[in-house]
């Protein structure tokens, strides 16, 4: 059974100007900034001396890792907007943070969304079983790295369910991870996430042509990286959250089940950029921009000060 603190914890007291939601623009900004960094490290490794890789490609190796792990970290923050159509805005950054990571604004809103909604519940599609032993550690931690070529797939297996309707029970319970058990044969909000994957597979199509015709660079400077990111994102996650089943949505609950994590420079850097690790408060308020939320976070510290918990650092915290 879920442990609840006590006191009650108010959203409505919140100050308004600490509750300002993210922009397009904003998503699109900071994209570019990841991207100046991505390819800054390119440009390094094209100079790189043989003698010297050995030495040098671990450091820039995990800045392009961090900088792959912010972009799904800004995707993520996309697909907390309301948009009702992709404006040419919202779909260069699907193409600038979704693509190199293999997703969709529409397939992050699908699971992330419902993620938000029945966090620690049955319905709950990132919710992990087991006790957090170092073994249950290592495995939901380690498929991580399986995460761009799941998603590569399910790009391509949602254009064929597009056409081919019994093949979208499938494809969203297997890729987009519903836990509903109803027919979505008809659902209109599946059948967008897999026309969203046509373009998707084109941008793949892209990038596993880049792969094959400059084998070594990209391996270098995106497989590898891009594989690191997965894993980064994969441990992210079971930071998040305590894995206690819930029952209701009431701040009190979401500040029990709920962790903030690598809230320091090491977490801008490289395990939780763009402020995604301020976790319990983007709970609370999933529609506050990341570049707002460690604000948000001192002002919750601050009001409920034995309620809040502490940030996490790794697995024992």
């Amino acid at each position: 059974m879920t442990m609840m603190v006590e006191a009650e914890v108010k959203r409505g007291d919140v100050p308004g100007e600490l509750l300002r939601r993210g922009s397009l623009r904003g998503l699109l900004r900071m994209a570019l900034e990841e991207w100046t960094v991505i390819a800054l490290c390119a440009m390094i490794l094209v100079r790189l001396p043989n003698a010297a890789l050995p030495w040098l490609y671990p450091v820039v190796c995990l800045v392009l890792a961090g900088r792959f792990h912010a972009l799904g970290v800004l995707l993520h923050d996309a697909s907390h907007m309301p948009l009702r159509r992709k404006s040419v805005l919202a779909f260069a950054v699907e193409v600038l943070c979704g693509y190199p990571v293999a997703s969709t604004i529409e397939a992050m809103r699908y699971h992330h969304l419902r993620h938000h909604r029945d966090s620690g519940m049955e319905t709950d599609p990132y919710f992990k079983r087991g006790p957090a032993r170092p073994l249950w550690w290592l495995l939901n931690v380690a498929r991580g790295a399986l995460l761009v070529p799941f998603w590569t797939i399910r790009a391509c297996f949602g254009a064929i369910a597009l056409v081919v309707p019994p093949l979208r029970n499938t494809y969203g319970r297997v890729f987009l991870q519903d836990r509903t058990h109803r027919d979505l044969r008809k659902s209109a909000e599946l059948i967008a996430c897999a026309r969203a994957e046509l373009a998707q597979v084109i941008g793949q199509a892209i990038i596993v042509a880049a792969i094959v015709a400059w084998p070594r660079p990209l391996a270098l400077g995106y497989v590898i990286p891009v594989t690191i990111a997965g894993v980064l994102s994969a441990r992210r996650l079971l930071l998040e959250h305590t894995y206690e089943r819930t029952t209701d949505r009431r701040p009190e609950t979401i500040i029990a089940t709920t962790r903030d994590n690598h809230v320091d420079w090491l977490g801008s850097l490289l395990l939780a950029p763009r402020n995604v690790g301020c976790h319990i408060v983007h709970h609370l308020h999933p529609q506050v921009g990341l570049e707002h939320l460690p604000r948000l976070r001192d002002w919750y510290r601050q009001q409920y000060p034995e309620q809040y918990p502490p940030a996490r650092t790794g697995s024992s915290a």
